[in-house]
Parts: C-alpha cells; sequence; structure tokens
C-alpha cells in the first residue's frame, strides 16, 4: 500500500509546480507591459512639451543711441614737485661774516641783503687806490683837470720844454740851411744845427711817448680804484632770486673766502615738476599743454600747470618721454619733493562715439554690446575708452546713431527678439 501512495503523489507535485511556473510568468509579462507602457507615456508627454520650450517670447529692454560728440582726451602721468631754479649764494670777497639776516626756510625777495662782511680791509684798498691815481695824476699835471676830461699831453711840463727846444732848433737849423746855401758859414755849423734838431725832436718824441705811459698807468690805477669800489660793494650779499633758504652754510663771525658760500636758496614759484608720459601718448604732447594736478599732501584740491619743455628722447628703459611743467604756487603752499598725479590734456574737443556705460556687459575680459536691429539684438564686441560721467567711450564696435539696449542685459543672446521702451 505505501508504493500504492508514493506514486500518487507525484502527479499531484507536477501540476503544482506547472501551475506555479505559470503564474510568475504571467506576472513578469503584466510588470513588463505596464512599464513600457508608463514609457510609452511619459515619451509621448515629453515628446508634446519639447515644441512649447522652443518658443521664447521677447525680451523687453531700454534702448539708447550711440552719439558722437566732441571729448577731452587726457594722458595720467606722475612726478615729482622740484625747485624752479636753486642758487648757492656765496661771498665775493674774502673776509668776516659780520651780519646774517637769514636763516632756514626763511623767505627772500630778489635783491634783499642776505648778509655783509666786513667793509674795514675794503674800505682801505679804496682810499689807498685814491692816493696811488692822485700822485700819477699830479705828476702827469692834472690835479686841476675833471675825472673824465680828455688830457692833451702837450699840456705836460717836460713835453713843453721839449717842443720849445724842438722849435728852437728848427729855426736854427733854417737859419744855417740858408746859410749854407749863400757861402757865409762852415759846412761843420751847418752839420751841428742838423745833429741839434735830431736830438730835439727825438726828447719831444720821447716826452710825449713818456706822458702817454704815464696815461695809461692812470687809466689802470682807474680800474683798480674801480675794483676797490667794487669790492666794498660786494661786501652786501643780496639774494639773486626771490625764493626760501633751502640750506644755511655758513654763521656770523665765521671768516669767509672769496666764493665761500653764505647759503642755498631755491624759488618755489613757479615750481617744476618733471613727469614720464607713456611712449602711446608721447607723439600728442606739446609745449603750452595744460595738466591738471592732484597732491597727495592735499586731498580735494587740483593744481594747475602748463607744459614748458619736453625731452629729446625717450628713456630706453622705461619707454616713456619726461616733460617739464610750470605749476603755479601762490602763497608757497607746495613743497618741492612732492609727489604729485598729473593729467595731461592733450585735446579739448576731439571726435569720439559714446554710449551709456549700462550699455557695456564686461565678460571674460572682454566688453560687448547689444546692437538692435529690426526688433533682433546684434551682440559685438567692443573697444571701449574713457569714462566721461555715465556715458563712455566706444573707441571700436559701434557707430555713431546706432542703437543699443542698456537694461536685461544677461538675458539677451545672439539674435535674441527684443520689445524695445525708453
Amino acid at each position: 500500500m505505501s508504493e500504492i501512495s508514493q506514486s500518487g503523489s507525484r502527479p499531484g507535485n507536477r501540476g503544482r509546480l506547472i501551475l506555479l511556473l505559470a503564474i510568475i510568468i504571467l506576472l513578469s509579462v503584466v510588470v513588463v507591459g505596464v512599464m513600457r507602457f508608463r514609457n510609452q507615456k511619459a515619451a509621448a508627454s515629453n515628446a508634446g512639451a519639447m515644441p512649447a520650450a522652443t518658443v521664447e517670447a521677447p525680451v523687453s529692454v531700454s534702448t539708447a543711441a550711440a552719439v558722437s560728440r566732441g571729448l577731452q582726451r587726457s594722458v595720467e602721468a606722475v612726478g615729482s614737485l622740484a625747485a624752479d631754479e636753486e642758487v648757492i649764494v656765496a661771498a665775493q670777497v674774502a673776509g668776516e661774516l659780520s651780519q646774517l639776516n637769514v636763516d632756514f626756510g626763511s623767505y627772500v625777495a630778489q635783491g634783499q641783503i642776505i648778509a655783509v662782511i666786513d667793509q674795514r680791509d675794503a674800505k682801505l684798498k679804496v682810499e689807498q687806490a685814491e692816493a696811488t691815481l692822485r700822485q700819477t695824476r699830479a705828476r702827469l699835471g692834472m690835479s686841476g683837470q675833471k675825472e673824465g676830461e680828455v688830457y692833451n699831453p702837450e699840456q705836460n711840463s717836460d713835453v713843453k720844454v721839449a717842443k720849445a727846444a724842438l722849435d728852437w732848433a728848427r729855426l736854427d737849423l733854417q737859419r744855417a740851411t740858408k746859410l749854407i746855401e749863400n757861402g757865409d758859414v762852415a759846412r761843420s755849423v751847418y752839420d751841428q744845427s742838423m745833429i741839434n734838431h735830431a736830438s730835439a725832436q727825438a726828447r719831444y718824441q720821447a716826452a710825449i711817448d713818456s706822458v702817454n705811459q704815464q696815461l695809461a698807468i692812470v687809466e689802470q690805477q682807474r680800474a683798480s680804484l674801480a675794483l676797490a669800489k667794487k669790492n666794498i660793494t660786494d661786501t652786501v650779499v643780496r639774494a639773486p632770486i626771490s625764493g626760501a633758504v633751502k640750506e644755511k652754510l655758513a654763521s656770523r663771525g665765521s671768516y669767509l673766502p672769496v666764493n665761500g658760500r653764505i647759503v642755498t636758496l631755491v624759488k618755489i614759484n613757479p615750481l617744476r615738476l618733471r613727469a614720464d608720459i607713456p611712449e602711446y601718448a608721447a607723439g600728442t604732447v606739446r609745449v603750452g599743454q595744460v595738466m591738471n594736478l592732484s597732491i597727495e599732501s592735499f586731498p580735494g584740491k587740483t593744481y594747475t600747470g602748463r607744459v614748458v619743455r619736453i625731452g629729446p628722447s625717450l628713456n630706453e628703459q622705461t619707454r616713456a618721454l619726461t616733460v617739464e611743467a610750470s605749476v603755479a604756487n601762490p602763497g608757497n603752499i607746495l613743497r618741492p619733493g612732492m609727489f604729485a598725479k598729473a593729467q595731461l590734456i592733450t585735446a579739448n574737443d576731439a571726435p569720439a562715439v559714446l554710449v551709456p556705460q549700462a550699455a557695456v556687459v564686461n565678460s571674460a575680459g572682454l566688453s560687448k554690446i547689444f546692437v538692435i536691429e529690426n526688433g533682433k539684438t546684434n551682440e559685438r564686441i567692443v573697444r571701449t575708452g574713457v569714462i566721461d560721467g555715465e556715458m563712455i567711450e566706444i573707441i571700436e564696435g559701434v557707430r555713431a546713431g546706432e542703437i543699443v539696449a542698456t537694461s536685461n542685459l544677461t538675458r539677451l543672446q545672439q539674435g535674441a527678439a527684443v520689445t524695445t521702451g525708453k
């Protein structure tokens, strides 16, 4: 009986196994079908949505026209202020410094007395020169003659004596000549008259030469007297320029040799600005152009200079052109050595194209503008220049009269449709 029950159970198990496999296969088919249906539905939904996404609404932008107008051109430079002149005031004569009227930082006017050197030696030399001149004039017989009056050598007593002897010898020779012609005198007498005349003429010429030599000495002594008087004048030391005492080099009571230094003066009105102009702007620099200066020590203030000198060549290391400007300094407020930032005006009415700064987009080192043409944007890369208030210069990329977008620039791209408004 046991064998019959075992054989009867085997067909039942096989049926249940087949049924289980059928159920599993059916469930798999249902799951796959459901998933495929969902994917097809999602694909159809996406396919229906894509055409709607490609249609974008026009972007509303405000616009402005690129304008053409005159623009001030300038070049920035830096430099230092310097004294217009610097002079070392020195003694013209040797002597003790008896008086010093200035000190470090003192301001002086041109011609003002700075110092006085002891005059005693100079006055003694004047007296000595005057005495020597009087002696020579007396020897020549010029005592009664006014200074500057032309002296005639014939007025000299030695010349008068020599002239009288010459006149007598001339008459004697004339008589001897007549006598020798008539045979009334010996030949030796005539010869002696000729010798006497020649000797008298030589003595007369020697007297004239002696007087002329003495006159030359008089002129030399007059020059010595004038020099001695000048030395008295030179003991008073005056300021050669208007300016300030930069350095005091001597003290009262010290002995000064000739050319001994007393003070150093600097002229600080006007001042001199030396600045370097970049090579690209060197061709635009002209004498007379205006420079606007800002000084760090005086924030908020602007000073004006004018180009007076231009360097003959560029610096080979810096590739810059050195210029000098004269800067007015009323009140002596500015000081040599101060650092200055300068703006050199190279043109006052140069033609330029400008747009609002809001029209320029800066991205990745490039500047671009959206020009509106037929309701769409035309993206252009531009080169910008100087800023003038709310406007900016466009050197390249936009023409005057073209319309540019000034708002919603981040929503724009090449060919985007736009609606414009003011």
